[in-house]
């Protein structure tokens, strides 16, 4: 049974009067995922998410939520969802309890609504600390608790691990990977590091420019491996492979790869060296990282960076 579409946007732009900021983008987030939007700073991100949002209005296109239109939903769809954009909005002269008793009391919530998001951000034991006097990692979590007092259906996060310590991005880390499983919410999270989307999404989306690169599963995106050897003659070596119909990949950089690496192929290429008195010191698998592909793909670079 396929998933439903929690949000979708079909050909969305938004120009500002001197660049295109989001240019045809079209994504499609499934309910109970963790859809990584990744991209480098500048990318377009966050004026995607304040579009999702309301808080911009496009240019061009349109934005689809929980299957009905923003533009004439507005109200209605965006009572079910809850959102972190660029940093968290609070009243620092405040004690974090007041502050969520704030948010609960505009939107109408049970009381219980505050304590279950303190336990789950795990900030009960400082909810009596006034917000400024807050660490980085618990204002950030302040920001996800006033997010996340509604229980939304679809939570939107723009980079919420920004400016942690690695503990502390390790804890935010966890956090948001219990949403869906734990409370039934659709995560919509944007990165500019792909380490930290790795880690968390079930699907990505990569934007630069205000274009969408690709979306779909991180897996799709590996490459094929190459088969390497290293020999004690690599140019003779590549000669006899070439001559003899092995597809080589880069033959004037003096690696010798295999495009094919079929097992077949493989033992072929070893037996014909070996006969040929090549000695062969390793055969290994070689791959592009999925960091270096994916700085290819936003630099519009290829090859070595």
């Amino acid at each position: 049974m396929s998933k439903k579409i929690v949000l979708q946007t079909n050909n969305l732009n938004k120009n500002f009067s001197d660049f295109c900021s989001v240019n045809n983008l079209s994504i499609s987030v499934k309910e109970k995922e963790i859809y990584g939007f990744l991209g480098p700073n500048g990318a377009g991100k966050s004026t995607t998410m304040k579009m999702i949002l309301g808080l911009l209005k496009p240019s061009k296109g349109n934005i689809q939520l929980f299957n009905k239109d923003l533009k004439k939903n507005k109200q209605e769809v965006l009572k079910d969802i809850g959102a972190l954009i660029e940093e968290p909005s609070y009243y620092s002269n405040l004690i974090g309890l007041e502050n969520l008793q704030i948010m609960q009391r505009l939107l109408q919530l049970p009381e219980k609504n505050i304590t279950e998001a303190l336990r789950i951000v795990r900030l009960t034991a400082h909810q009596n600390k006034l917000a400024k006097n807050y660490s980085l990692g618990m204002k950030q979590r302040l920001g996800i608790a006033l997010a996340i007092i509604k229980f939304p259906k679809l939570l939107i996060l723009d980079e919420p691990t920004n400016g942690l310590d690695p503990a502390g991005i390790q804890e935010i880390r966890e956090l948001i990977k219990s949403f869906p499983k734990e409370y039934g919410m659709t995560v919509f999270i944007s990165s500019h590091l792909l380490s930290e989307v790795e880690q968390m999404a079930t699907t990505v989306g990569i934007i630069n420019q205000g274009k969408l690169l690709f979306q779909g599963d991180l897996s799709e995106l590996e490459e094929k491996p190459k088969i390497e050897f290293h020999t004690n003659q690599n140019t003779i070596a590549i000669d006899l492979l070439d001559q003899n119909g092995f597809r080589l990949y880069d033959k004037q950089s003096n690696k010798i790869q295999l495009i094919n690496n079929e097992k077949e192929q493989i033992a072929n290429a070893v037996n014909l060296l070996v006969e040929n008195k090549v000695r062969i010191y390793q055969v290994k698998p070689v791959r592009k990282s999925l960091e270096k592909i994916f700085l290819e793909m936003t630099s519009g670079k290829e090859g070595e960076l």
